[in-house]
């Protein structure tokens, strides 16, 4: 069955913020592959994750059906509309793009809430995500959210490193991901593919907003990269394409978020 005769789906993700699709890599990922796709779909702002099948954020609604964890979203959809952005790639390929995956979702995307919401300078835009909350509560709901940040970072063992470690470790990730891209418009070359949600995903939010870091620095030294997080926005987010995403922060609406790391 294909998305022409299914009505849309509803996407639960954080409100936007900074001029890019979503400041979560995995809200990100999400709805830049739902463009790739072509899939039809409604946001619902969730500033709350915990309203999630699985306490994060994001999840869909399929006819009634709540499916959370981004890429088992992404599966779902490839067999139940009949669309699959991969269809071409061989099996290297395939096999690089998990790889890619797997070194910006189970590591670089925890270093990506360390330089949000651990270092100072990305605190002083993210803490903006709590401007909703009542006056009186809200540097109580601010601190006891990056508490619980710090806490899960420490048990996943980034913040057991210093910030000097955790940065190389950064742009060691991206050193790797840049190795293995193609010199092309897109990730393997002239046509979008999963991966590129997934890259976009990590890079925009790392690369389109105010937050400084060395991480910021290295990346936005990079042409390629920067022309690519370019290209990626104005061909699949052209609303969003004139944004002044690299200066000042957008707050975010509706109630405050306990904020999770998503999928």
């Amino acid at each position: 069955m294909t998305s022409a005769i299914r009505p849309p789906i509803k996407l639960f993700q954080f409100p936007r913020m900074f001029g890019i699709p979503n400041v979560s890599p995995f809200c990100c990922k999400l709805e830049t592959w739902l463009r790739i796709a072509g899939v039809p779909y409604e946001v619902v702002d969730t500033p709350d994750p915990r309203k999630g099948p699985k306490g994060k954020l994001p999840f869909i609604e399929d006819a009634g059906l709540r499916i959370a964890d981004s890429s088992l979203i992404m599966d779902h959809l490839v067999r139940t509309r009949g669309v699959d952005p991969d269809a071409r790639l061989d099996a290297i390929q395939r096999a690089i793009a998990l790889l890619v995956q797997r070194t910006l979702e189970e590591h670089y995307a925890f270093v990506i809430l360390y330089n949000h919401f651990v270092r100072p300078e990305g605190w002083q835009h993210m803490r903006v995500r709590f401007d909703s909350a009542p006056a009186i509560v809200r540097p109580l709901v601010g601190r006891l959210v990056r508490g619980r940040m710090k806490k899960m970072l420490w048990m996943q063992g980034v913040l057991r490193h210093s910030d000097e470690a955790i940065v190389d470790s950064a742009l060691r990730d991206w050193g790797a991901v840049l190795t293995v891209m193609s010199d092309g418009p897109f990730f393997f070359g002239d046509e979008p593919t999963g991966v590129d949600a997934i890259v976009f995903g990590a890079l925009a939010t790392s690369v389109l907003t105010p937050i400084k870091s060395p991480i910021r620095d290295f990346l936005r030294s990079q042409p390629a990269l920067v022309a690519y997080a370019d290209r990626m926005r104005e061909r699949f987010f052209p609303e969003l394409a004139t944004a002044p995403a690299w200066e000042g922060a957008a707050s975010a609406k509706g109630s405050a978020p306990a904020v999770q790391i998503g999928a």
